[in-house]
């Protein structure tokens, strides 16, 4: 007997999916702080996007090719170009939404066991993908779009273009999107069972992203002290930019139909592009729901290994301590979010200098580097110190097993509060020497490690004995958490106060007494020094109060 879409069901699976999403907000596990926190940064980058967007958009239309101005024909290539960055921005995210929700979704156990249709399962699951990327293609059209015709008025067809764009973008990004969702799973596959490999691959990327946050942040900082950037847009490199905005189809399409431009091929591209987009969705999403729930089905465990040699007895705490680098390493996402932004944060802090250092002095003629360098110092310090805030939920049910371990509670701890200083030491060590190649002397660079540490240990303590407080298990088989924690956003916002308490209030304080001529002496040093010092002893205080007690009464965490 044929397939066939049960819409009735179709509706029921949407019910429950809603009523789903709808009790995350409810839950008692409800990352709060993370969520303001991620409406609040959105809003924020939002505004930045508009304030520097806008101005772009009057530079880009000046630029002159051949000695004459053609306004219609920048304003196309910007529209070209930033349709092709949404949707490859969409395309990352379809790719990870079809593959969290088809190979990684263990639901698909229990639907394969249960009379629910193939067509059905993955008519709801694809109209699930799609509203998820209709809320981003909203965002992102209409904030460019609106920015647009606040700068160079639109007509009608304008307004009405960009909301058909606003539901087409998503289809076309799902056809890509389920067309590489099955080798990008496989590579994931492959690079799971080699560690090594992931990990240099995945920081190699980030630290390429992180230079082209460094060109974008460079051109902002240009754009801020008012220098003319036509400059940088030759007749060379003119010819670039318009031979590449010229085949980025299909979003080609849409800018000429957006601008009114060859408006008859345009609209035959965006209908074939329409037709060809939905089959393949309709089509390929089909074959990979099917072989998706056959593999969740028929998935066995890897093959026993060869053990190796006996290798020399260890120390409980040495034990503990490879336990910990282990787990971290041997996990995918773990080892992004800890181990490669460690590495490349340290980027991140140079980057920011190198912008803000001749900024600063630009803007006011005052050279801030020290205090400039604490507050960068600090604040990509604490982002890097985010894995701490895991160190007992990630533990999983493993906890269990080493509380019923004739261990010392404080080996146990200590050896969490040991790994993530050696971690931060790693990346602070590699922002001090990059700060002392470019910025600051090198006793300023030991002064900048030694204040990074400090902090650093102070979150890291904090984190801990939080986490250890509300500790959530998950309920996977391999522990792996996947969902945020008020433990994660607690420690973010810690680390954001007291990098701009500190950093923040001695830049101010140099930038006003500089200006007036105010011998600044030694102060920043002893402020900062001081602040750190008694960071520090809070935090291992707040660790140690009653944590004996606590851990010997521990019975349970709770399952998310």
């Amino acid at each position: 007997m044929k397939d066939k879409i049960d819409f009735p069901l179709v509706g029921t699976l949407l019910k429950k999916q809603a009523t789903e999403t709808v009790h995350i907000f409810n839950k008692r596990s409800f990352d709060a702080v993370g969520f303001i926190m991620r409406v609040a940064l959105v809003a924020v980058l939002m505004a930045v996007f508009v304030i520097f967007y806008g101005k772009f958009i009057d530079i880009y239309l000046l630029v002159r090719t051949a000695g004459e101005l053609d306004a219609p024909s920048r304003l196309f290539e910007l529209l070209s170009v930033t349709y092709a960055v949404i949707l490859v921005i969409l395309v990352v995210g379809g790719i990870t939404q079809i593959d969290r929700t088809l190979f990684a979704a263990d639901e698909n156990k229990l639907y394969a066991a249960m009379p629910v249709g193939i067509s059905s399962l993955y008519t709801a699951r694809l109209i699930v993908i799609y509203l998820r990327q209709l809320v981003f293609s909203v965002i992102t059209v209409l904030t460019v779009n609106i920015t647009v015709a606040a700068h160079v008025p639109q007509g009608a067809q304008y307004y009405a273009m960009t909301a058909f764009l606003c539901f087409l973008l998503p289809l076309v990004s799902i056809a890509i999107s389920s067309l590489l969702s099955l080798p990008v799973n496989a590579v994931k596959q492959f690079m799971q069972q080699r560690a090594l490999v992931s990990f240099i691959a995945v920081t190699a990327l980030t630290a390429c992203l992180l230079a082209l946050y460094w060109f974008l942040l460079s051109g902002v900082k240009e754009l801020l002290l008012g220098e003319d950037i036509r400059y940088f847009f030759s007749e060379g490199v003119m010819r670039v930019i318009t031979a590449v905005a010229r085949s980025l189809y299909p979003c080609v399409w849409f800018a000429n139909v957006m601008l009114g431009r060859e408006a008859l091929a345009g609209w035959l591209g965006i209908a074939a592009v329409f037709v060809v987009c939905l089959l393949l969705s309709l089509v390929i999403l089909r074959l990979l729901m099917e072989n998706a729930l056959q593999a969740r089905i028929t998935r066995t465990g890897s093959a026993p290994k060869k053990e190796g040699k006996l290798r020399p007895q260890r120390s409980v705490f040495h034990a503990l301590l490879k336990k910990e680098f282990l787990q971290i390493f041997r996990t995918p996402s773990y080892m992004f979010s800890y181990f490669s932004v460690a590495v490349v944060m340290p980027l991140m802090v140079y980057f920011c200098m190198d912008v803000g250092s001749s900024l600063v002095v630009r803007l006011i003629g005052v050279n801030c580097d020290l205090e400039l360098a604490i507050l960068l110092t600090l604040l990509f310090g604490s982002l890097t110190n985010v894995f701490c805030a895991t160190n007992i939920s990630r533990e999983g049910a493993m906890f269990y097993s080493v509380k019923a371990l004739p261990i010392d509670y404080r080996a146990v701890f200590y050896s969490k509060i040991v790994f993530c200083m050696i971690v931060t030491a790693i990346s602070q060590a590699l922002s001090a020497v990059l700060l002392a190649v470019s910025f600051v002397p090198f006793y300023i660079a030991l002064f900048l490690f030694a204040v990074g540490m400090l902090c650093s240990f102070a979150q890291i303590c904090a984190a801990t004995k939080h986490d250890f407080n509300h500790a959530r298990f998950s309920t996977e088989d391999d522990g792996e958490i996947s969902e945020s924690s008020n433990t994660v956003s607690l420690l973010i916002l810690f680390g954001l106060a007291l990098a701009f308490f500190v950093g923040g209030t001695v830049l101010v304080l140099r930038m006003l007494l500089a200006l007036r001529g105010v011998s600044y002496g030694y102060l920043t040093y002893v402020v900062v020094a001081a602040v750190s010092v008694a960071a520090a002893v809070g935090g291992w205080l707040f660790l140690r109060a009653g944590l004996a007690k606590k851990y010997y009464a521990f019975s349970g965490g709770g399952l998310f």
